[in-house]
């Protein structure tokens, strides 16, 4: 059987890129063993759903057409850097909103309630939006170093970026990385 790894996300602008980026690049001072997003990969996940066959990507596409356009579009800011589970014990770096996760989570869960109606229950975990920088790889002593920048910047701002549709993703793990090829749009109301 013919499957792909499917998730549907925002985007972010070049701009907002740069910025994380440029955090990354700060961070990564710390030399703590992470395995850093690449810059043309970086998005905010709204759901991730697994291995998909080609007709299960058209529902899923149609799914979140119906959940985006129950959603106006909105502007939303990238900022300040966090953790899961916390910045004390980190192991997903990422950068969250300053403005616009309220709309953000509407969107999300709009979307979750189309997809749940066609088979793909909503997660038990509750939604934070936030754009990924790394995974830690494993814990070493340098950890306390990213744990001091993480607090150091706290109030750094990757900017701006306008939400006005959701993209449907195909994602390819490879030996550099994931590779993901975008599928299908699914634009705000």
């Amino acid at each position: 059987m013919n499957v792909t790894r499917c998730f549907i996300a925002m985007a972010v602008t070049d701009e907002v890129k740069r910025r994380a980026q440029n955090l990354i690049n700060i961070l990564a001072a710390s030399e703590a063993d992470v395995k850093w997003v690449e810059t043309h990969n970086m998005h905010i996940t709204l759901s991730f759903l697994g291995d998909v066959t080609p007709e299960e990507t058209v529902e899923i596409s149609r799914a979140a057409m119906r959940g985006a356009e129950q959603v106006s579009s909105f502007d939303f800011t990238i900022a300040g850097p966090g953790a899961f589970p916390d910045i004390e014990r980190p192991r997903t770096l990422w950068l969250g909103l300053s403005q616009g996760a309220e709309q953000f989570c509407q969107m999300q869960s709009a979307i979750a309630e189309e997809l749940a109606a066609i088979g793909y229950p909503e997660t038990a975990r509750k939604f934070h939006p936030h754009l990924s920088l790394g995974r830690i790889k494993r814990p070493t002593p340098q950890l306390k170093n990213l744990t001091e920048l993480l607090k150091e910047y706290a109030d750094y701002e990757a900017g701006v970026s306008p939400a006005m549709e959701a993209s449907i993703y195909a994602s390819q793990l490879e030996r550099r990385g994931p590779k993901y090829t975008l599928i299908g749009h699914a634009e705000l109301g």
